[in-house]
């Protein structure tokens, strides 16, 4: 704290001064008595009474260099640091080193604090923060100082500045610098630190600081709120609930005001409540998130925040439009609201409508570049326009079926998709190659199948056609073609169309023997807990051959764990086929029915980048005219690396005993695949 004992004694001084100097009239009645009078109130920290009387004295004795002091020193002491400053530069002459620090200290305080105040627009709102480096980058040129050299004063604001400016890694780094030279860090910094530690993605090392800013000030919300994010992050989501919930304990939902007749809303129990609904949908647990906030909504549905943060929650449950309707409303009541137009933008692009994403990606990206929440929304916009990869291999060996099974003895594929950067919001060009690979007995066939073609996706349809040929000059060159439509965020269907089709019995082909086929799928998915899917099938073979297939499958979520998913899984299956005398499997009428488990844990993650393992275990019963029916278990276990946003790469083993023509066989299969991109 500033010492004001010495300028006490300097005015007392200079009074015995003035009697000895001036005329004693004079000295006595005027300056003297206003030197004692500015002396009296600045002993007794009387900041206004003090200044009010430098000015009366100023106007008796005007353009006096002690009363210029005075007036410089206690415009800083009452808090008037821009004045202090701007009084000062006039006439730093009169100034030592250590008041020239201070009133520059303070200066550059009051313009971090302005820095923080809500900008005028989003084009100017970092404006000042900018300015305010400036000008300290400019002080310490001047003085021939560094950072590492500056004042300490000016390294702790400056941590400030560059949290506000989203220089994140910068914050970081100065920061472990003061630890390392042993500076104690003083507590109003600590949320700024935080902030920027967990902007930069550190949660471990952000949660002793927030820690260390929610012991100094208890009372601020935005703390308690990240607080929890970094132990979500840090992949403690029950510890992060509980931070949530011992807060919302402590904020009733009203406060009551001395002296009122009605109460007030607290705040901070709003922030405690929206952000607990949030870790919670983070968490798994979406249809609680979902019914909390859709409550607050119910109360408050001006409050854009709100309703922001239920369009996140719907566009977590595979609801695109529904959350588009609360995003558009939350953007309509403040504009400004990054969160809103993010969400608006994950939305259209959900929805196939690049061209409607776009304009909102480029104009987040050019006012808030670094911002986390930005950057990773330009990195998935990337991944999602640009090229795409899908690279596979597969193989597989069959044991006892006596040769009759249309996996063969040994299977093998492998292939390369390739599609184009999106073209006009709409378009990808696709090229594709896939080798397959069957030992049947003594044959063996392999084809590699060479293709070219285009998908289109926009609004609610979807459409793609290809040509191909295989190398093995059997049958014609192969035509695909496509078509769906998005009834709504539920409902999928679609049809396709091939002749020549590459996905048709390989057993046929050995034989020279080829079909054109045609399919209708439809899906239903309710939320992220219930998924639906039905098909037909006819493959028309060369030989008069129709084969009719018709699947249907569930999978439904039985339990939800912030690192562990488990599902039920069912599907039932049936088909036949109008010939008996053909040279590969073709039963007359087979039908089955399956059920499983799947389990799905999550081993590791940070942001982006995870490490998930996945085991599923089914039994179906199989039945085949003429053969009768048998159990058939299967397992598959599998792994995956998301290595960034859009670049999974995966890989498994699976295992099964199929019945084919009544022969009971065991089938191992290994797979690997590259996704780039999304």
């Amino acid at each position: 704290m500033y010492n004001h004992r010495p300028l006490a004694l300097c005015v007392s001084l200079a009074c015995a001064t003035l009697c000895l100097t001036v005329p004693a009239a004079f000295a006595a009645t005027s300056r003297a008595d206003h030197l004692a009078e500015i002396s009296t109130y600045r002993d007794q920290a009387r900041w206004l009474d003090a200044l009010a009387a430098i000015e009366r004295a100023q106007v008796d004795v005007p353009n006096d260099d002690l009363l210029y002091r005075l007036q410089v020193l206690t415009l800083s002491d009452i808090g008037n640091a821009h004045r202090a400053w701007q009084l000062y530069q006039a006439r730093p002459e009169l100034f030592d080193d250590a008041q020239k620090q201070r009133f520059e200290a303070n200066y550059l305080a009051k313009r971090v604090g302005w820095s923080l105040a809500y900008g005028a627009s989003e084009d100017t709102r970092l404006d000042e923060a900018e300015n305010a480096l400036a000008e300290m980058e400019r002080i310490l040129q001047r003085d021939g100082q560094t950072v590492q050299t500056a004042p300490l004063r000016i390294r702790y604001d400056r941590l400030i500045l560059l949290n506000r400016l989203g220089r994140h890694e910068q914050v970081r780094s100065e920061y472990r610098q003061l630890l390392a030279e042993g500076h104690e860090v003083p507590a109003y910094l600590m949320a700024p630190v935080g902030d920027s530690l967990m902007a930069s993605q550190h949660p471990d090392e952000a949660i002793p600081v927030l820690e260390a800013a929610l012991k100094a000030d208890p009372g601020r919300s935005e703390v308690h709120s990240e607080l929890a994010y970094a132990h979500l992050e840090s992949e403690e989501a029950d510890t992060a609930i509980g931070v949530l919930t011992q807060w919302q304990k402590q904020e009733p939902a009203w406060r009551w005001a001395n002296g009122a007749r009605a109460p007030y809303a607290n705040w901070p129990r709003y922030e405690a409540d929206l952000n607990l609904a949030m870790i919670r949908a983070y968490s798994g647990d979406l249809p609680t998130a979902q019914r909390e906030l859709e409550h607050m909504v119910a109360i408050a549905p001006a409050n854009g925040g709100t309703q922001s943060s239920l369009g996140n929650i719907y566009m977590m449950r595979g609801w695109p439009r529904k959350a588009l309707e609360r995003y558009s409303m939350a953007n309509t009541l403040d504009p400004r609201d990054v969160s809103a137009r993010l969400g608006q933008y994950d939305a259209y692009v959900q929805l196939q409508r690049d061209d409607l994403a776009r304009p909102i990606h480029d104009t987040l990206l050019e006012r808030y570049p670094n911002q986390p929440s930005v950057q990773r929304m330009d990195r998935s916009w990337k991944a999602h326009r640009g090229w795409q990869l899908h690279a596979y291999a597969e193989g597989g060996r069959s044991e006892g079926g006596g040769g009759t099974s249309p996996l063969g003895n040994d299977d093998g594929r492998y292939g390369v998709e390739v599609q184009s950067p999106v073209i006009d919001d709409r378009w990808r060009v696709v090229g594709f190659a896939d080798r397959r690979s069957v030992d049947f007995q003594e044959q063996t066939i392999r084809p590699l199948w060479v293709g070219l073609g285009t998908r289109y996706r926009f609004g609610r349809a979807d459409a793609e056609a290809f040509v191909y040929r295989a190398n093995d000059d059997v049958g014609e060159t192969g035509l695909s073609a496509g078509f769906g439509w998005q009834f709504s965020d539920t409902w999928h269907a679609g049809v396709t169309a091939a002749r020549n089709a590459a996905d048709a019995s390989l057993q046929a082909r050995v034989s020279g023997i080829t079909a054109d086929s045609v399919a209708l799928a439809v899906d239903y998915r309710r939320n992220e807990l219930t998924h639906w899917s039905a098909g037909l099938s006819q493959f028309r073979y060369d030989d008069g051959n129709r084969r009719d297939t018709f699947t249907t499958g569930i999978e439904q979520r039985l339990l939800t764990r912030p690192t562990l998913l488990l599902d039920g899984l069912g599907t039932l299956y049936a088909s036949r086929g109008s010939r008996d005398d053909v040279p590969y499997f073709n039963p007359s009428e087979d039908r089955s029915a399956e059920i499983g488990l799947r389990v799905d844990q999550q081993l590791w993650r940070h942001y982006e980048r995870h490490f998930r393992h996945r085991l599923t275990v089914s039994l179906g019963n199989y039945w085949q005219q003429g053969f009768g029916s048998a159990l058939v278990p299967s397992a598959e276990y599998r792994h995956e690396w998301q290595l960034a946003d859009g670049r999974i790469f995966e890989y498994g083993i699976s295992w099964s005993r199929p019945v084919y023509d009544g022969n009971r066989e065991r089938h191992i299969g290994l797979d690997a695949g590259l996704r780039w991109g999304q």
